[in-house]
């Protein structure tokens, strides 16, 4: 790790940072707290991070929040490249995905191996997930929790009120979805969001591709496998849900859950982080809500996994950050943080008292993630696949297929193999 640092500070001197890093005051390089950066800004979000805040006190480690709103984290990602080059990078980020290992390659990134063999996090982590988090023999991010992307919401009042039953079949769905509307419901809540688009399109993709072809379309990223005709068929799907909004509109991912909410909506396609917002607002998973899969993805499980990188600046605060990633990856903050956030923990030995207080979503979404014969695939649209660049390009090339009605299923498929190439 040595030599990555070397390769860190050259970097930062290149682009004449490195006087503003040696510039920083003595006596805020000894400040006991840690500057976190992240896109937590959500009702639920921000208590999730509050809870972490709170645990870490004892840990002698204060969190001082640096918090970066903006749907999918892109305005976090360009706020931290600015702090980079200028000088003074945060002590803590939420770095996920391959930009995690992109930010290794430069050097920022500081090693846990020394955490993870405190705790053992060979045996107690999920392989999946320590796998992600591991990177050229290094361990370079603390994971907090599991998302699972091919979620499907659904309002419990409006199916009661209309004597329906969640849809498991694309079938029922498209049945559920006319009787909404014919009773003057929407039938889902929609926006018209780049990311927002893709995070429902990769759901749709793994229903009828499968996990294998969708393996090959965004981990191998083989451009011929985005031209196989089940990639159109979900292309059309991704039309034909859009349609069931009169007017669609972009709006942040809270607004279409507050619809959901308040009986405006019958059903939302989202991250299960949607069902953490929906009870941070007062919602009962019990009662007035609950979550199935997306038809298509049984024994699936589309994820993604919020992590901290501890990174290297001139503070030289490495033990406050071991603390940090010590504590959030604890079994106390691994309950208490997903328990708000809507995520699952990433460790694999929970009791059987433990997975019974947790939400039926919330079970079954871990149960299938540790079950050794589900398919784990990981999201494109939640940096797991593939790079800032390529996320945003297939993002935006799904938001023009969908604004532009002129634009054939079939030219959208060239075009999203254009923009996947060989990693």
């Amino acid at each position: 790790m040595k030599s990555r640092r070397r390769v860190f500070t050259a970097w930062l001197v290149c682009i004449g940072a490195f006087p503003g890093l040696m510039g920083l005051d003595a006596a805020h390089a000894q400040s006991q707290s840690l500057d976190v950066l992240h896109w937590w800004t959500s009702a639920s979000e921000r208590r999730a991070a509050d809870q972490l805040s709170a645990l870490l006190v004892p840990a002698g480690v204060q969190w001082n929040d640096a918090a970066i709103p903006g749907g999918g984290g892109m305005a976090a990602v360009k706020v931290l490249k600015s702090r980079v080059l200028m000088g003074d990078p945060p002590d803590v980020a939420q770095l996920i995905g391959s930009t995690l290992t992109e930010w290794a390659d430069v050097g920022l990134v500081l090693p846990l191996n020394a955490v993870a063999a405190r705790q053992k996090w060979q045996q107690a982590l999920f392989p999946t997930v320590l796998s992600l988090v591991s990177y050229k023999g290094e361990v370079i991010a603390a994971p907090l929790g599991i998302h699972r992307i091919n979620s499907l919401l659904y309002n419990r009042h409006l199916f009661t009120r209309l004597e329906l039953s969640p849809p498991r079949t694309w079938s029922e769905f498209e049945n559920v979805a006319r009787k909404f509307s014919a009773a003057g419901i929407k039938p889902l809540a929609w926006s018209d969001e780049a990311w927002q688009i893709a995070t429902v399109f990769e759901s749709l993709l793994l229903a009828e591709a499968g996990p294998a072809l969708y393996q090959q379309m965004i981990v191998q990223r083989k451009s011929t496998a985005w031209m196989d005709p089940r990639v159109e068929k979900a292309l059309l799907r991704l039309r034909w849900l859009r349609s069931l909004s009169e007017m669609p509109v972009e709006q942040v991912w809270t607004a279409s859950a507050r619809e959901l909410m308040t009986d405006s909506a019958a059903m939302m396609i989202m991250g299960d982080w949607a069902s953490g917002e929906l009870m941070a607002w007062g919602a009962n998973p019990n009662t007035d809500f609950a979550c199935v899969v997306v038809p298509g993805t049984a024994h699936m499980h589309l994820y993604s996994v919020d992590t901290l990188a501890m990174l290297v600046n001139a503070r030289h605060h490495e033990a406050l950050q071991e603390k940090m990633a010590e504590t959030i990856s604890a079994m106390p903050a691994q309950l208490a943080y997903n328990r708000i956030k809507g995520s699952v923990p990433v460790r694999r030995d929970l009791g059987a008292s433990t997975l019974a207080a947790l939400s039926g979503c919330a079970r079954d979404s871990w149960e299938t993630f540790a079950s050794p014969n589900a398919a784990r695939v990981p999201s494109l649209a939640h940096r797991m696949a593939a790079d800032e660049a390529t996320k945003d390009a297939v993002a935006q090339t799904l938001w023009r297929f969908l604004t532009d009605p002129r634009m054939e299923a079939q030219e959208a498929q060239k075009r999203l193999a254009s923009v996947i190439r060989t990693p």
